[in-house]
Order: C-alpha cells, then structure tokens, then sequence
C-alpha cells in the first residue's frame, strides 16, 4: 500500500475535521482531559464535561492543589470514578516533576493512563511519530487490510498495529490518529458503513471484495451479570437523608451513597447494614421506595431503596439535602435522591 492513503487520509481530515473543543489547543493539559473523559464516554456527552472541569481546574497545577472530593464533585454524573481520581492523583505527580512528559513512554508512567491515551496525548501535544489506535482505528485498520478475525484477538491487532505504523506519515503523527478516529467515527461505522463517503476506499480490502459488513467479525456477546443491592433510606427530623462515604478504592471509590449492601432483599440486608451503621433499624413500610436499574461496564444492577427508622444516631455517614447534597455521589444514589425532591 502506497503513501497514497496517508494522503488521501490527511486531506480529508483538514477538509472534515470534528470542530471537537479540545483541537483548537495544543497545550497538553487540555489535551490530556479531553483522552481521559473519551476513555469510557461518546463525544458529545463528553464536550460539556470538558468545558466544566477546565471551568474548575485551568491549569494541571489547580487541579493538583484540589481536593479529592471536589474533583469528584465536578466529574459528578459522568461514571467511572476511577479516571477522576487517577488525573487528579497523576496531576500532583506532574506537578511534583516539574513538567508534563513529552513522550508516550513518559505518559504511560502516570496513574490511568494507558497505550492509546499516551500514545494520543504525545503525538498530538508534542508531535512524537507514535501510532494511537483506539476501537475506530482498529476497526478502519481490519477494514483496510481485510482482517476478518474479532479485534479483540491479539494477532489480529498485531497485524492492524503493523500496518497502520508502515503507513504513519512522519511529522504528521497526530492528525493522522484523530484522522483515523474521525474516520472510523464517521464513515467506517460499525454498522452500515458509508463506503460512498470514504476517502480512502481505493485502498479498502473489504471494499474491493465487498467484506465491509463482514469485517472484523463480532466476537460472541456474553451475557452480563446481574448483581442486586439494597440501600436503606435514613432520614433526620428535618428531612435530610444518610449518606457514608466510600473508600478511595472499589466500586464507589470515594464518593458519598446511600448506606447499602449487597442482597436481594431487606431480610438479606438488615443486619449487614446494622453493621454498617452501628444501630438497629426498622423497615417503614412494606414495599421499596424505589426500585431502578444502572448498567456498569461488566455488569447491570438492580438497586431497591428501603425507608427505616434508626434506633439512635447512626455512628458513620453524614445527614445531607436531597436537594443539594453537597458532596459528589454516583448517578444511582443521585436518582434516589431526585425522587425525594418530587
């Protein structure tokens, strides 16, 4: 395959470029915000997210300065608690360095951030000829050379990795991983994509044998599991509700929840949450308050929300609004609270 592509890519993309906010800027602290929300969330519920957290931290020394909490604050509602902490944690590291990394190699030293992100982040902030291939990449890349097996096998993104690399233009690294991006975004769809609009098609194998709904092949779907969790709804004379904070690590690291455990039932849960509350509780009613379902990455759940009466002040947690609780909780908790308010 000739250079041709790479060409052909590039134009396009300067002609069809996503006006995304995070590419009017080189400085690499925006740049590194902007990966880290795209990690696990679409581009547009990312913009918002990204104007709001560059709002509250200007510069990688204000979030370094932040508290935990009020990091989780602004990142509130957006999942994945995890990236928040790991920015906030590699921010101080940066700072205590006394600049960012200018290499993919230096990037990947930081908490969080891994081969796509710093691979990303130095060809785009600091020019370095380094490929970054994400799910688009890999996908226009098994389209492009005719892979057929299931992007998730390792020999396969071993040969797509290859032969993006032969094609990566010196000097032009990152425009050609955001190229690639866009393409796969906009036109190189899973689904139904729009071979008539591609600038690069002449070069396509699947194209050419007419494969592009057949490449890559979809590994088989495993059912996720599904987990069930009971909350207990506490409340104070003046109506504020219980909340405990989490440890730093696991599920809802950090942040503030209705005091829960997890169970199918309040028989299962009662004396767990005693424990966890150092009292002992009576159910109010006969039914839940309310009963919803989240869908995290590798599993769904089903939270059921039971109201009860503490024997005395519970010994952890603290007594918030429902209406503004003031400290970051996750978006179960969050849509427990909004019905309160109603």
């Amino acid at each position: 395959m000739d250079t041709g592509f790479s060409r052909a890519l590039l134009a396009w993309y300067v002609r069809s470029a996503r006006p995304l906010p995070w590419r009017a800027t080189r400085d690499p602290y925006a740049i590194w915000v902007a990966e880290v929300l795209l990690q696990q969330t679409r581009v547009e519920v990312a913009i918002p997210y990204y104007h709001r957290f560059l709002q509250a931290f200007p510069t990688v020394e204000s979030l370094a300065a932040a508290q935990g909490e009020e990091v989780l604050r602004v990142w509130e509602g957006l999942g994945y608690y995890a990236r928040a902490r790991h920015l906030h944690r590699a921010a101080r590291l940066v700072t205590e360095q006394g600049g960012f990394p200018t290499t993919a190699e230096g990037w990947m030293k930081l908490p969080g951030v891994g081969p796509y992100t710093a691979a990303a982040i130095a060809s785009i902030a600091f020019g370095q000829d380094v490929l970054a291939l994400d799910g688009n990449g890999l996908r226009v890349g098994a389209r492009l050379l005719g892979i057929r097996r299931p992007l998730d096998d390792p020999s396969a993104r071993q040969r797509i990795r290859a032969g993006l690399e032969a094609l990566l233009p010196r000097g032009r690294a990152g425009e050609f991983n955001q190229a690639l991006m866009d393409l796969g975004a906009t036109v190189c769809l899973a689904r139904s994509p729009r071979c008539e609009a591609c600038p690069v098609w002449r070069w396509c194998a699947a194209a050419a044998h007419g494969l592009w709904e057949h490449i890559p092949a979809r590994p088989a779907k495993r059912p996720k599991p599904h987990r069930h969790f009971v909350a207990v709804l506490v409340r104070d004379p003046a109506g504020r509700v219980l909340l405990v904070r989490q440890p730093p690590r696991g599920l809802w690291g950090g942040l503030w929840i209705l005091p829960q455990v997890e169970a199918r039932t309040w028989r299962q849960a009662r004396q767990r949450l005693e424990r966890v509350l150092g009292v002992r509780l009576r159910r109010r009613t006969g039914r839940p308050f309310a009963v919803l379902q989240h869908g995290f990455t590798h599993f769904l759940a089903t939270f059921r929300a039971v109201e009860a009466i503490p024997s005395a002040r519970p010994a952890v947690g603290r007594f918030v609004s429902p209406r503004s609780p003031g400290v970051p909780v996750p978006v179960p908790t969050r849509r427990i609270l909004e019905r309160l308010r109603t």
